[in-house]
Formats: C-alpha cells, sequence, structure tokens
C-alpha cells in the first residue's frame, strides 16, 4: 500500500511536470510574440525618428553651408577693408619714419652749423701749440712763452674743458686740450697744476705718445728748477722724467728716440751732479755722449741733436779735471772737434757750430796763456773771433776772447791798451747781468774778467777791490750752484784769495793776509778732495800751507 501509493505519488508528480512545463512554454511563446511585436513597434518608430534625424541633419548641413558662404563672403570684404586698412596705417608710418629720419637729419645739420667748427677750432688749438712744443722738443727745451698772459690763456682752456666735459662726442678735443695744458704748465713752472691722471688718453688717441710727453714735460720742469738753484727738486722731477723715459717704445719711423730721451736725461743729472759730486757727474757726462754719440749715427742730418751732443762733450770736458780724468777730457774734447766739423761741412751757415767752435778756440787760449805759450793763444784767439763773427755774435764769448787777448797786451807792457779792452768787455757783461740779473754763465764770465782786472792794477787797493768783487760773485754763484763751472769758480776764488792775501801782506796787513790765505787754502783743499787730487790743486795747498807758516 504504500508502496503503491508511493509509486502513484510519484507518477502524479511527473504529470504535473509535463503540465507545468507546457504551461511554460505556452507562457514563453506568448510573451515572446509580445516582445517581438513591441520590438518591430519600436524598430518602426526609431526609424520613422532615424529618418527625422537624418532630415534635420540634411537641413542643418544646408543651412551651414549657407551660413559658411555667406561668412566667406564677409570674410573676404572684412580682409579686404582690413588690409586696405594696413596698407594706409603702413604708408603712414613709413612717411611718419622718414620725416623723422628728415628731421634728424635737420637737427645733425643744424649742430654741424657749430658743432663742427668747434671742433675744428679745438683741434686746430692744441695744434698751433703742439707744432711750437714738438719745435724745441729736438733739444728738450721748455716753451718760452713765460707772460702773464700765457696764464691767462692757460684759465681759459680749463674754464672751456669744465665747460665741455658735459658732452661725450668732444672727449678727444677736451683730452688733447688737457694734454697741452700740462706742456703749458711746465714750460710756466706751474708745477702743481701738471695732473696726467686726469686725461683720457685713449680718448685722445695718444696712449702711445704718453710716456714720451710725460719724460718731456717732466724733463722741463727739472730743468727749470736747476736753472734757479733747486737741484733736490730738479732730481726730484728728473726721476719722473726717468720712469717715463723707460717706458718709450722704440719706433722705427723715428730711430734713435729712446736713445735720445736717455742720452738727454743723464746729461740734465750730470748737471745736476757738478756741484755736489764730479765723479758721478762726469760718468753721467760721459753716458750721455754714447747715447747721444748713437741716435747721430741714427739721425745724422738733424743738426739740434747733433749740437746737443757737441755741447755734452764739452760738459764733460769740462769736469774731467785732475790726474784721474785729464784722458777723458781729451777724448770728450775731440769728439766734440770731430762734431762741430761735420756740422761746418755740411752746413755752414748755422749759427751754433761756429760759436761752439770759437768757445773751444777760447778755451784753449786761456789754457796756453797758463802754459805761457802767448803766441799760440793769440792764434786761438783769432781763431775764436773769426768764428764768432760767422756765428753772428755772442757777447759772453766774445768777453771771454778779450779778457784772454787784454791779459796778453798786459803780459806785453800794454797796459793802457790792455785795460781798455777789458773794461769795455767788463761793461758789456754788466748791461748783460742788469737784462738778466740769473744768468749764471754772465755772472761767471763777469767774475773771471774782474779777476783778470785786478791783476792789471797798479794800486793794490784797486786789485784787491776787483778781486773782493770778483769773489763775492763767484761765492753767490757756488752757493746758487755754479753747475759746471763749479771746479773753474772755486779754482778762482782760491786763486783771488791768494792774490787778496798777497797785496794785504804787502801793504803789511798781515792778519787781513792770513785770513786770506787761509780762505784759499779750504778751497784747494775742497777742489783735492772733490775734483781730484792734480798737480795745480796740490800746489796751491802747499803755496797757502808756506804763507800761513810765514805769518
Amino acid at each position: 500500500m504504500t508502496e503503491e501509493s508511493s509509486i502513484l505519488k510519484k507518477l502524479n508528480y511527473k504529470a504535473l511536470l509535463k503540465d507545468l512545463l507546457f504551461v511554460g512554454c505556452i507562457l514563453a511563446s506568448i510573451i515572446f510574440a509580445l516582445l517581438w511585436k513591441s520590438s518591430e513597434k519600436e524598430a518602426s518608430a526609431a526609424q520613422k525618428k532615424n529618418q527625422a534625424l537624418q532630415k534635420q541633419l540634411s537641413d542643418q548641413e544646408k543651412e551651414v553651408a549657407t551660413i559658411s558662404q555667406l561668412f566667406e563672403n564677409d570674410k573676404k570684404i572684412v580682409t579686404s577693408k582690413l588690409n586696405n586698412d594696413l596698407k594706409k596705417k603702413v604708408s603712414k608710418i613709413t612717411q611718419l619714419r622718414q620725416d623723422l629720419e628728415k628731421l634728424k637729419q635737420e637737427q645733425r645739420a643744424n649742430e654741424n652749423l657749430w658743432r663742427a667748427p668747434l671742433m675744428e677750432t679745438l683741434d686746430i688749438t692744441q695744434d698751433i701749440y703742439a707744432m711750437k712744443w714738438d719745435c724745441n722738443s729736438h733739444v728738450l727745451s721748455d716753451l718760452e712763452n713765460h707772460s702773464a698772459r700765457a696764464i691767462t690763456i692757460c684759465n681759459k682752456w680749463e674754464q672751456l674743458c669744465k665747460t665741455l666735459a658735459p658732452y661725450p662726442h668732444l672727449a678727444p678735443q677736451v683730452a688733447r686740450l688737457r694734454i697741452r695744458l700740462a706742456q703749458t704748465y711746465s714750460s710756466l713752472g706751474l708745477v702743481g697744476r701738471i695732473n696726467f691722471n686726469n686725461i683720457d688718453w685713449k680718448a685722445a688717441g695718444m696712449e702711445k705718445q704718453r710716456p714720451e710727453i710725460e719724460a718731456h714735460v717732466w724733463y722741463s720742469v727739472a730743468s727749470q728748477f736747476l736753472k734757479i738753484g733747486k737741484s733736490d727738486h730738479a732730481q726730484q722731477y728728473l726721476n719722473l722724467a726717468k720712469i717715463a723715459a723707460e717706458n718709450i717704445k722704440p719706433d722705427p719711423k723715428q730711430p734713435g728716440k729712446v736713445d735720445y730721451y736717455q742720452g738727454m736725461i743723464h746729461l740734465l743729472e750730470a748737471n745736476i751732479a757738478t756741484s755736489t759730486d764730479p765723479e758721478a757727474a762726469l760718468k753721467s757726462y760721459v753716458l750721455a755722449c754714447n747715447k747721444l754719440s748713437e741716435v747721430v749715427t741714427a739721425l745724422p742730418t738733424n743738426t739740434k741733436i747733433r749740437t746737443a751732443f757737441i755741447q755734452a762733450c764739452l760738459d764733460g770736458s769740462l769736469l774731467s779735471q785732475g790726474d784721474s780724468s785729464a784722458g777723458q777730457s781729451d777724448k770728450l774734447r775731440k769728439e766734440a772737434y770731430k762734431q762741430i766739423s761735420a756740422l761746418l761741412a755740411k752746413h755752414p751757415k748755422i749759427d751754433k757750430p761756429h760759436l761752439l767752435y770759437a768757445k773751444i778756440k777760447a778755451q784753449e787760449a786761456e789754457e796756453l796763456i797758463r802754459q805761457g805759450e802767448h803766441l799760440k793763444a793769440s792764434e786761438k784767439l783769432k781763431q775764436a773771433r773769426d768764428e764768432v763773427k760767422k756765428g753772428g755774435g755772442d757777447t759772453l764769448i766774445t768777453a771771454a776772447i778779450d779778457s784772454t787777448q787784454a791779459f796778453i797786451h798786459w803780459d806785453h807792457g800794454e797796459r793802457t791798451k790792455a785795460l781798455k779792452i777789458i773794461n769795455a768787455a767788463i761793461d758789456r757783461v754788466r748791461k748783460l747781468i742788469a737784462e738778466d740779473p740769473k744768468n749764471s754763465e754772465a755772472i761767471y764770465r763777469l767774475a773771471t774778467m774782474l779777476w783778470v782786472r785786478s791783476t792789471m792794477r797798479i794800486n793794490p787797493n784797486d786789485a784787491i777791490s776787483d778781486g773782493q768783487e770778483a769773489v763775492k760773485s763767484l761765492v753767490q754763484l757756488v752757493q746758487k750752484g755754479a753747475g759746471k763751472h763749479e771746479a773753474s769758480a772755486r779754482r778762482m776764488i782760491a786763486i783771488i784769495y791768494g792774490d787778496i792775501g798777497h797785496q794785504a801782506y804787502v801793504s803789511k796787513q798781515y792778519k787781513v793776509a792770513k785770513q786770506y790765505f787761509q780762505q784759499a787754502k779750504k778751497q784747494w783743499t775742497y777742489l783735492i778732495k772733490h775734483w781730484g787730487s792734480c798737480d795745480e790743486y796740490k800746489e796751491g795747498e802747499r803755496w797757502c800751507d808756506w804763507r800761513i807758516k810765514s805769518l
């Protein structure tokens, strides 16, 4: 039962499942049919909608095409208008630029109405001075214009430099004016105004010339200090000239330039040292002669340099006193002769060589007088007079010749003639000193002639008076710095003191005589110590010792 019920129960389940499955299939078919019908409707609706969208898109494309065509038409119109406007503006800008450039040209033209002449005037102003300066530079001398007007001109130049300083285009002219100012101040002795550091050498276009210009200026300053007896100041500025000269570069277009500057510096250094260190001075003279000899070889036609060389030889020969340097004196004198002869052979119409030659002959005549060779001395004096005449005359050389000639007449017993000659010569030199009180050469020559005249005096008081005046001039000269005449001035002082001492002794003024003999000995001793132990100096010292002991 149970088993049968179980089987029936299972069969009922199977039938139920089949029924359910069948019902499900029917339901699925119905649902599928409904879904299919719905999808067809939706597809139809979608198709219609798509067609509507396609039509709308087509309409939009047509509208866009229409608008695009309208835009293209408008774009061409606008672009054309913009291009036309742009062309007009470009044309206007071009015209404005042309007008501006024209205006600038007119402004430049207007500026040139004053600028070009001003720049040219400034260039001419400093060029005129430069030409005058360069004209003298062959012997490194300063300008001769020392007037108050020159200082006024310098002040005007300074004012001009300050006025033009703010204008860069005038910097070259201002720089060159400042260079000329420095050169002018050196010639005027206004050392405190010389300032090379405030000069724009690059703007002036003279950077390469700077060492030469500075060397020239400081040399000029040193020379002026030496002329007024300020040897320390002279040496100070000569040292600056040395430093500048060391920076001068050799120039193939100007052979010998470096040697020339060095030679002239040695020459001035020798002149500074003559009163204090004769040995060093002689060495400097020799160095100067060596350097200038090279320059003369490089520039054989330059008469001014050759003349400077001759003068260096003569000055050096004056210092060659004493046993150790006598040979050097003869060598320098012979070199001077050689150069003078060369100058006279090629340039017979130039005055200076004739005067130098006359000076040498006059010195030789004086030396021959000391040796007692009066006839030979007279021949030398005749040659000297002829050369002075050819050289256009010279008061001091003529006075030296007359002084020696007067002594010869006096020694031959022609005392009246001798005094007439010497008195006339003394008057001429006194007149020269009155015109130029600082002329050391004239003071020295006057002293020598007074000494010569003192030896011609018959009256002891007249002899002593002339001797004292001569000594007074010589002492002042030595105190200020006698330069190359240092040795000869002291020698003359010693001889005059000895002569006055002898005159005092003859007049039985023994105390006065002793004082003069002592002063004479002091000079001989100084000469032996500083200038060499030559026979004349030693003999003079011995003679003074003997006279002092005899008193």
